[in-house]
């Protein structure tokens, strides 16, 4: 009563045109500023130390920390897992299985609170700074748990990449061989004709087929192919 009156006087001895009576929580607004999360007309209520060079956004979370040793699928399941774990905690159910993956996060009970919420474990878990319209632009944990493995965890390069990435070794090869390098050209050219025939499985016009092969070996399988002839 007496703080609401004390204000009051306040207000009217204020020269402002419009006035708002608020209590401020001062270390919740300062942990908000830390994270990036306040708005930007409540930034003068409080001092943020500065950071050093490197932090924030950029630092890998702890789950980001064990994604690299996992395969691709080992890697989304366990994203999955912890999408769905923290969206069981937002919404308070006891048991996580009990989140449909598939199931829109508006038909879970998202609300935009919920929504930021869960945008702030994930920003912690993953060291992403990911927006607040997350469960918007993915409304599933399927979909959220498959946007985090794109940025997370990279696709491998493609068979063509890698092959390009082969021939341009063999390129760098020629450039520093001097005064071999027409004979080193030679033999080249009667491997990597040998190799089209192998992987075009006994034709050597047979350009699908090359391709084929191609997609389907592996980095090890292609650079094998020219460094065991080399």
């Amino acid at each position: 009563m007496e703080e609401g009156l004390a204000l009051f006087d306040a207000a009217l001895a204020d020269a402002e045109s419009a006035v708002v009576a608020a209590r401020w929580d001062p270390a919740g607004l300062r942990a908000r500023a830390e994270n990036g999360e306040l708005p930007g007309m409540l930034r003068g209520l409080v001092r943020v130390p500065r950071r050093a060079a490197g932090a924030g956004a950029g630092n890998a979370g702890p789950l980001a920390a064990r994604l690299p040793a996992l395969g691709r699928d080992e890697a989304l399941r366990l994203l999955t897992d912890t999408v769905r774990d923290h969206v069981a905690a937002v919404l308070a159910h006891g048991d996580p299985a009990q989140v449909d993956v598939d199931q829109a996060f508006n038909q879970l009970g998202f609300d935009s609170l919920t929504a930021v919420e869960l945008r702030n474990r994930l920003n912690t878990d993953t060291g992403l700074r990911l927006p607040a319209t997350l469960v918007f632009d993915q409304p599933t944990v399927r979909s959220l748990s498959a946007y985090l493995a794109g940025v997370l965890v990279p696709a491998p390069p493609s068979a063509e990449d890698t092959l390009r990435t082969a021939l341009e070794r063999v390129d760098d090869l020629l450039a520093a061989a001097n005064g071999e390098a027409e004979s080193m050209r030679d033999r080249l050219a009667t491997i990597l004709q040998g190799a089209l025939t192998k992987l075009g499985g006994g034709g050597q016009h047979d350009v699908g087929g090359v391709m084929e092969k191609i997609d389907s070996a592996s980095d090890e399988e292609i650079f094998a192919l020219i460094d065991n002839d080399l």
